[in-house]
């Protein structure tokens, strides 16, 4: 809750009960370069992979769109790390 409070940073849980989702085959990173180059990034079993190509780029950017669009928004997902954080 103290790193989503941060004006950089936005926390969106997404619900256990919601099947399948595009993030349950692997972590992904997404960054832009200054020059607005976007690159990607993978990481399993201790092997990284920096993706360049345009097209898996850009499929890992309607991943993340659709993972968004799924999870919780900001504020229901403070209140659900509220409520849980209390049950502990």
């Amino acid at each position: 809750l103290e790193q989503g409070s941060m004006r950089n940073v936005e926390i969106q849980v997404m619900p256990s009960v919601g099947g399948f989702h595009p993030g349950h085959n692997g972590s992904m990173v997404i960054l832009e370069t200054l020059e607005h180059r976007r690159v990607g990034y993978i990481e399993s079993q201790d092997v990284g992979l920096v993706i360049t190509n345009p097209t898996k780029v850009s499929t890992f950017g309607l991943r993340y769109g659709k993972l968004r669009t799924q999870a919780l928004n900001a504020e229901e997902s403070a209140r659900l790390i509220e409520r849980v954080a209390g049950e502990a």
